[in-house]
């Protein structure tokens, strides 16, 4: 396999209508395709012998192969990557698929987990595809509402709502000498400093009135506060991932080998030995990045793709970063065309309620 793909205008015209009536017919029926067949296909614009002669050299730069002597070409993986990249024409989704997706991702109510969770499984459905998810526990958003419930005399529930309606529990240790009063008290102050600030943006403004005011409830509500940001510093490294309806791929593999493989792929990716550096590939750009064989040292599987959109935060005063990832796993048999917008559409909504 070269190094790196080929670059599409270096690919004539006829060449990549052959291409493309190659990976067609291949992502329709998985099966060889002749010369003579694409030749009818194209109403015999291409004699036979020119399409041969067009898929051999097309099979020299290593986009096509033949599985067995005399019989059709079909795509290498290296092909299909050229093909999506430069050949394929992306399709869109019906107002129902928006609508459906939209729904899924809402926020209100529900906890990162749970948005996550109905988001994938959405796609999954959708795409009949086994998906995948990751998302940091840690994600800062502006909040709307704080609220702190007494378990026992050292502990406390904090739950926090975002503007979004994004609800997120989290048990704190507490500090030394809060009584439940105090605890309400301090509760209330920290909520009339709350709305459209990060946990981090109200212990500032906190802090900053400490120095002019000093008073009893300051220094509670810092407390408080400070509680709940060592939390989160504890559970920095902690994420969310989730692989849902496994089965899907499972069930359109034939080969117990290819199977074996697959289940280490999905166990790295799940233990994180991979996705990190697939992670960093999504950092190049807002896009669907796809994924395919043994195109890239990420994600080496032959007869698999993955395609995947990175959830990213951005805001006036934040510059966009990667905070995951949302995408699907498969055959390299995929309907990229229906499959990638779909992706795309749902890292969108996630991005719009996760910012």
């Amino acid at each position: 396999m070269n190094s790196k793909l080929e670059n599409i205008n270096d690919v004539g015209d006829r060449a990549r209508i052959i291409l493309s009536e190659i990976v067609d017919s291949y992502l329709n029926t998985g099966t060889p395709v002749s010369s003579k067949v694409i030749s009818e296909s194209l109403n015999s614009m291409l004699s036979p012998s020119t399409v041969r002669l067009i898929m051999s050299n097309l099979e020299e730069r290593g986009l096509l192969y033949s599985p067995h002597t005399s019989s059709g070409r079909i795509p290498t993986d290296k092909g299909l990557k050229f093909f999506v990249d430069g050949i394929l024409e992306i399709g869109d989704l019906t107002s129902e698929e928006r609508d459906s997706i939209q729904a899924k991702c809402s926020v209100a109510g529900k906890t990162i987990m749970e948005v996550l969770d109905h988001s994938s499984k959405e796609l999954s459905g959708l795409s009949n595809c086994t998906s995948l998810v990751f998302a940091p526990n840690n994600i800062d958003r502006p909040l709307k509402h704080i609220e702190f419930v007494s378990m026992d005399d050292h502990r406390a529930l904090v739950i926090t709502i975002d503007v979004n309606g994004l609800v997120e529990n989290r048990l704190v240790e507490l500090p030394g000498g809060f009584t439940s009063s105090a605890l309400i008290e301090a509760s209330n102050y920290i909520n009339s400093k709350t709305y459209g600030k990060t946990l981090f943006e109200v212990k500032n403004t906190i802090k900053e009135e400490l120095t002019l005011k000093n008073t009893e409830v300051e220094k509670l509500s810092e407390q408080l506060v400070s509680a709940g940001i060592a939390v989160k510093s504890v559970d920095k490294g902690d994420s969310h991932f989730l692989i849902n309806r496994r089965d899907l791929f499972y069930g359109k593999m034939e080969q117990k080998e290819d199977i074996k493989r697959l289940d280490t792929l999905l166990n790295e990716i799940q233990d994180k030995k991979n996705f990190i550096n697939i992670l960093q590939y999504t950092l190049k750009g807002m896009g669907v990045h796809v994924f395919i064989g043994s195109n890239t040292k990420v994600f080496n599987l032959a007869g698999c793709s993955m395609i995947i959109a990175p959830l990213k935060r951005s805001g006036k005063s934040i510059k966009p970063n990667t905070l995951g990832a949302i995408g699907v796993i498969g055959p390299s048999r995929l309907n990229y065309a229906r499959i990638i917008p779909m992706v795309d559409f749902t890292a969108k909504v996630l991005n719009k309620f996760l910012s």
